[in-house]
């Protein structure tokens, strides 16, 4: 699929996930952190270019690489605030015996993030990796307009519902 469908779908499931955890606010800016920046990864660390022709690569098309890039953009922010500045989390209300809770909150949220792409991508012709060979459920084509859309449009309503509460 293409990254901008990654991006909706990615980010109104990692929000509708997080609500279980988050605020609302809390839940929507940990799902743009991470479905912008898990997607972006994986898309840009993921790919060569062979004979002209751009292909998925093992390294983050696979269960491990998906999911390894997602716990560490997860967990990346809140280890950052708690080593340079405490005193961030303090005033959001964080008391340091709580950053290993939020750290696997944040890890288990980038996780998924990283399985949402992974799902996206097994829908096309390039499937994924998983034991070492390539693997799809469905043989669309990244740009397919049809499945793009529906995959977007999935993720505007999920994000929707997680701004609602629902």
């Amino acid at each position: 699929m293409k990254l901008a469908t990654h991006y909706a779908f990615t980010i109104g499931l990692v929000a509708l996930a997080a609500r279980t955890f988050l605020p609302v606010a809390g839940a929507i800016a940990a799902a743009a952190w991470l479905g912008l920046l898990v997607n972006w990864i994986i898309d840009r660390a993921g790919h060569e270019v062979r004979g002209g022709i751009p292909r998925r690569t093992a390294g983050t098309h696979s269960l491990p690489g998906a999911v390894g890039v997602g716990v560490a953009v997860g967990v990346l922010p809140v280890a950052l605030m708690a080593l340079v500045d405490p005193t961030a989390l303090a005033a959001a209300g964080i008391q340091l015996s709580g950053v290993p809770l939020i750290a696997l909150i944040m890890a288990a949220l980038g996780a998924l993030a990283g399985l949402s792409h992974l799902l996206l991508d097994a829908l096309t012709e390039g499937g994924i990796f998983y034991h070492g060979r390539r693997w799809a459920l469905a043989h669309w084509r990244y740009n397919d307009a049809g499945a793009n859309a529906l995959f977007a449009l999935l993720g505007i309503l999920m994000l929707g519902g997680a701004a609602l509460g629902l």
